[in-house]
């Protein structure tokens, strides 16, 4: 029986729907694979954040709303503060050369934001740390610009063939990952990455904060 859980990063690919599955993974401290699965629910995901008493939970999508917005409707009268488009975090990354969703009364993700922000509020009500990851960015961070497109098999063979550098415990596992599973790793490192400090954090709190590898580590 395990009397004190080893603390993991779990990382959270978020999909729109609780009626599609969503990649997770969970990362010990020493980088090794704790736990992967595909959980349908917001509950079956809180079950397993609950079990496996993480350090910190990260999630692949919007944790919040321009300043102004009460929602996404484009009925409702809630405007944005400022006039220029989406989160100040998505702005950050596209001034840094890295394409994002902006979250948007048209944002076509409208379902995944709303998802993403009520998941939030029920994992840190249970007491862990949540944070905002792209993982695309954590991508662009660690291996360059030059990335190809994750749903191809070039591009997810290219993803392997990097985290297997970066994580060597991973590699029995890598095979049977598919790009959701990817993602939802890079997450969790991202999560890992956090705790040793080695992170840049874009936006404004009040409405969003995403956190990426710091520095450019590869051009």
């Amino acid at each position: 029986m395990e009397l004190f859980p080893p603390k993991n990063f779990v990382g959270i690919d978020l999909t729109s729907s609780q009626k599609k599955p969503t990649a997770c993974v969970a990362l010990d401290e020493e980088l090794h694979l704790a736990w992967c699965d595909f959980p349908l629910s917001d509950a079956r995901i809180i079950a397993a954040i609950a079990h496996r008493q993480p350090r910190l939970v990260a999630i692949d999508a919007p944790l919040g709303l321009p300043k102004g917005l009460c929602c996404l409707e484009e009925g409702c009268p809630c405007q944005p503060r400022l006039s220029s488009k989406g989160r100040i975090c998505e702005r950050e990354l596209s001034r840094r050369g890295i394409p994002c969703y902006y979250t948007t009364k048209k944002s076509i993700i409208k379902n995944m934001v709303y998802r993403a922000i009520g998941l939030k509020d029920e994992i840190t009500a249970r007491g862990y740390e949540v944070i905002e990851v792209y993982p695309y960015a954590t991508k662009v961070r660690l291996f360059g610009r030059h990335i190809p497109k994750k749903i191809t098999p070039e591009g997810l063979a290219f993803l392997k063939e990097r985290l297997a550098a970066l994580m060597p415990h991973l590699i029995p596992y890598l095979e049977r990952f598919n790009h959701d599973l990817c993602d939802a790793l890079l997450a969790a490192y991202t999560a890992y990455l956090y705790a040793k400090g080695e992170i840049e954090g874009l936006g404004d709190p009040e409405e969003g904060v995403i956190f990426i590898p710091k520095g450019k580590l590869h051009e």
